[in-house]
């Protein structure tokens, strides 16, 4: 048993004190700047409209080749492609990306090509070879054909508008700009796992993606982002970001540590999913940990659990009630509902529209979240470095390099 002398103790205390009390304050002050900047940068509609220049110069040439890697077909796909055949832009390519030509998107596809004769659409199966992330190894090669300098990468549960394509070209016409990424979030969805993902992505993620991102500081996904072309191939090109799992990680990394912008759009992702469940809500959320466990492992470990509203608001009123006495229950409940209040403000912004479930409802899914991460976290922790994706297995090097995890061949005798 581990003994402390009082003063011992007394150092410990006051050491953590200072720690919660400064972890209290960094959180509250992104939460209220996450709402600012949502207020007064989001669902601005762009007063943009593009001007075609073809004089060999990259920068000057904003038209856009939208890559869409597909795998499989689900419900909502055609209203998501079509979303992108009715962008009303003078000039884009979209740039259909498949494993093979058995795929069932491809017939999909097809049909829409038939229905909008007039845009501009390629197909490309099979990959490259020797790329162990997946989606890099099935969109590279319509990378490396791209016609413009202006590249839009979106999966295929992302719907388009016009009003962001027109945003994010805006945004990345700025020379200082390099790339320009969305904010994730989700259309509306029936059912339980539906209402946990947009609580999810409309108040954890949005909460310090925005913020982090006002800071001019570097937090970007790769579920939707645009950039410039000749900026990533000055950087080794999108090939080199293969070895990766992450690779939108690295590739964001790599442009902002070259000098440029990462900017926000002013329209959050919408992923438009169909079906959703709370085991593939948990297995996605799960599967980032992991990857973030290998990249950032002491932010992850130990600072993104620690700025959880119910951990945080639990240590906070320990200290509190320890040096000046507060009672701690009293902090506590105020600590929640202040948070909730707060997260459901940020989530009206986010949505920009009606939430389509009550204040009660918010409530109740709101603390399931926040339980639930306490246990999608430790699943992480258990297997840091094995990530499940798809129908492969893959090992997660601590630094992001990653390899096919090869299975043990069954002996039989």
């Amino acid at each position: 048993m581990i003994y402390f002398e009082p003063q011992t103790w007394s150092n410990i205390t006051l050491i953590f004190g200072i720690l919660a009390l400064v972890l209290y304050c960094l959180s509250t002050f992104m939460i209220f700047l996450s709402l600012v900047y949502a207020k007064c940068k989001l669902h601005k509609k762009s007063a943009f409209r593009p001007n075609i220049l073809y004089n060999g110069n990259p920068n000057g040439n904003q038209g856009v080749s939208v890559i869409k890697p597909l795998l499989g077909t689900d419900p909502l796909l055609r209203i998501n492609l079509e979303s992108h055949f009715q962008l009303d832009y003078p000039k884009f390519e979209l740039l259909f990306c498949f494993h093979d030509e058995n795929d069932p998107a491809v017939t999909l596809v097809n049909e829409l090509r038939e229905c909008y004769p007039h845009v501009s659409t390629r197909l490309f199966f099979g990959g490259c070879d020797g790329i162990v992330n997946p989606m890099v190894n099935n969109i590279l090669p319509a990378y490396n054909a791209a016609s413009y300098g202006y590249i839009w990468i979106s999966t295929s549960r992302i719907m388009a508008s016009t009003e962001i394509l027109l945003d994010m070209v805006e945004k990345l016409a700025d020379p200082k700009v390099g790339l320009v990424h969305q904010l994730p979030f989700v259309t509306d969805q029936p059912g339980l796992a539906g209402m946990l993902e947009k609580v999810y992505f409309g108040c954890v993620v949005s909460r310090y993606y925005l913020s982090i991102n006002a800071l001019g500081l570097l937090c970007a996904t790769g579920m939707s982002y645009t950039f410039r072309k000749s900026i990533v191939d000055e950087i080794n090109g999108l090939e080199y970001f293969g070895q990766y799992l992450a690779e939108d990680f690295f590739l964001t990394s790599k442009v902002f540590q070259a000098g440029y912008h990462l900017i926000v759009s002013a329209y959050p992702a919408q992923q438009n999913v169909a079906n959703p469940t709370i085991s593939k809500f948990s297995d996605r959320i799960i599967r980032w940990l992991r990857l973030r466990l290998t990249m950032m492992t002491f932010t992850t470990l130990l600072i993104e659990p620690a700025v959880e509203c119910l951990v945080l608001g639990a240590y906070s009123a320990f200290f509190l009630h320890y040096y000046f006495g507060f009672n701690p229950y009293l902090f506590f409940i105020g600590h929640v509902t202040l948070w909730i209040i707060r997260d459901y403000i940020q989530l009206s912004i986010v949505q920009n529209a009606k939430l389509p479930f009550s204040k009660l409802t918010f409530v109740l899914v709101w603390f399931l979240r926040e339980f639930l991460q306490i246990v999608m976290l430790m699943k992480a922790i258990m297997q840091p470095r094995t990530i499940k994706w798809g129908n492969r297995t893959y090992l997660v090097h601590f630094g992001g390099v990653t390899e096919i995890k090869r299975e043990k061949s069954s002996m039989t005798t």
